[in-house]
């Protein structure tokens, strides 16, 4: 998910692409290879390794095609398994944020000119962060096995402190597990959302400073709630796994007012979304149809499927992430490798290229500057 401070079809044929240093091949029929190499950015994707959690460094190149780079160590440990999260990886200016989900730790890694540096490691302040969320000098992590959310503070050279008093629980609706899957803020930093896939519920938490207050628990318009994004007026543009589609809500007050209840893309398993920049469209990767959907989002927030299949993967994505000038996007595959996609205006995707770096486990984050 973009944040403003700052996741059984036929295959398609692949070509062989030529990418200076680095791997990869297409994934478009007759895709050429350019000599138009300059780096404009980067994405960056956690290995989420049990034996140390790292990041995957990629050169993003000016044609939208991407060179696997270097890896750096989190100092944490990674979970080895999915996370079932959205916002694993986060970036907020020349900081990246990264769960370990491993050892419950938080890293921060600076975004330099010799690449990335490991500036700290803290503790997420409960069990298995999965997901993280940035605005301003706060940050704030869900906890996945304890289902609470906590607070730390960001010190100007990416040091993190832990915010004394400010974890909280999630909503508990009867007996099933929360199973968090992604914290946020909006944008004006007022409130706090996450989903909660394992009972249909969407929790909202005021902020009073840098402190949540209590969860006020808003039924989900649809199944199994997953990956979320923001449109330019702020209204939540939430995926469902469970039907395989996608719901908007406004929030006002505390709490959710749903705009458009689940409106369907017609694939399979509706998981990781985001919105482009000027708030028009959102992508939703469709982990179980290997499948990206695009829906038109109006200025008050209503949806409309735009396409059904607006691209195909090679694979199930596991997460998603758009380039800051919403030029590309480029999805996560299961192992590991980067489908990258040029975006038009009208919302159309290209298929670029699919990049391999390093082997990664389970679902793990994404993010792109």
């Amino acid at each position: 998910m973009r944040n403003p401070f700052i996741r059984s079809l036929p295959p398609l044929m692949a070509v062989a692409a030529v990418a200076a240093g680095g791997t990869g091949v297409a994934n478009a029929q007759g895709l050429t290879a350019t000599n138009d190499t300059e780096v404009v950015g980067h994405v960056y994707e956690a290995t989420n390794a049990a034996t140390g959690n790292a990041v995957q460094v990629f050169d993003r190149l000016r044609d939208g095609r991407l060179r696997a780079g270097r890896v750096v160590a989190t100092g944490g440990l990674g979970l080895g398994a999915s996370l079932a999260s959205q916002n694993a990886v986060v970036r907020q200016g020349n900081l990246l944020f990264v769960v370990n989900a491993g050892d419950d730790t938080i890293s921060t890694l600076a975004i330099t000119r010799r690449g990335l540096v490991k500036r700290d490691v803290e503790p997420s302040g409960g069990d298995r962060p999965v997901s993280v969320t940035v605005h301003g000098s706060t940050v704030y992590v869900v906890n996945q096995g304890n289902g609470t959310i906590s607070g730390l503070r960001l010190g100007p050279d990416g040091e993190l402190s832990v915010l004394q008093g400010s974890t909280r629980q999630l909503s508990k609706i009867g007996d099933a597990d929360a199973a968090a899957a992604q914290v946020s803020f909006t944008p004006d930093g007022r409130h706090l959302l996450v989903t909660h896939k394992g009972d249909q519920t969407i929790d909202t938490f005021a902020l009073y400073g840098r402190y949540a207050g209590r969860a006020v628990p808003s039924r989900s318009a649809g199944s199994t709630p997953y990956g979320f994004d923001f449109d330019r007026h702020g209204h939540a543009i939430v995926s469902e796994a469970g039907p395989s589609a996608v719901s908007s809500y406004a929030v006002r007050f505390g709490r959710l007012h749903t705009i458009s209840p689940s409106v369907s893309d017609t694939q399979a398993a509706a998981c990781w979304l985001v919105t482009t920049r000027d708030g028009r469209y959102a992508f939703t990767v469709n982990a179980a149809s290997s499948t990206i959907s695009s829906y038109r989002i109006s200025p008050d927030g209503q949806l409309s499927l735009q396409e059904a299949v607006a691209a195909r993967t090679s694979g199930g994505g596991t997460d998603a992430a758009l380039s800051p000038d919403g030029k590309t996007l480029q999805i996560r595959l299961g192992n590991g490798t980067i489908a990258s996609y040029a975006v038009s205006r009208n919302g159309d995707l290209t298929p670029l290229q699919d990049t391999a770096g390093a082997a990664t486990s389970g679902t793990a984050g994404l993010a792109a500057d």
